[in-house]
């Protein structure tokens, strides 16, 4: 698992936060797990809306817990997981 790694993040203006995990850069197939405000509330405890710096707050928390679902997921044979 040491190889797979956070690429790369992007935002939308939704308020997703999507992160892009692979084995590199030039990862044919990355992995992009996609956080929503109403799961970072959820998780937290609060009423959202959540502000998209908390949900990249969450983000920075729980990287490894993220980056280890993203992994198990990949290892489905999925490209991508949105957690809402």
């Amino acid at each position: 698992m040491s190889e797979f790694e956070l690429l790369d993040t992007a935002g939308d203006i939704s308020g997703k936060l999507r992160l892009i995990y692979g084995s590199g850069p030039t990862d044919p197939a990355p992995f992009v797990l996609t956080l929503t405000p109403q799961y970072v509330a959820r998780v937290l405890g609060t009423t959202p809306p959540v502000s998209f710096h908390e949900i990249e707050k969450y983000a920075d928390d729980n990287a490894g817990d993220l980056r280890e679902m993203a992994f198990q997921e990949k290892g489905t044979g999925r490209f991508s997981l949105t957690l809402e």
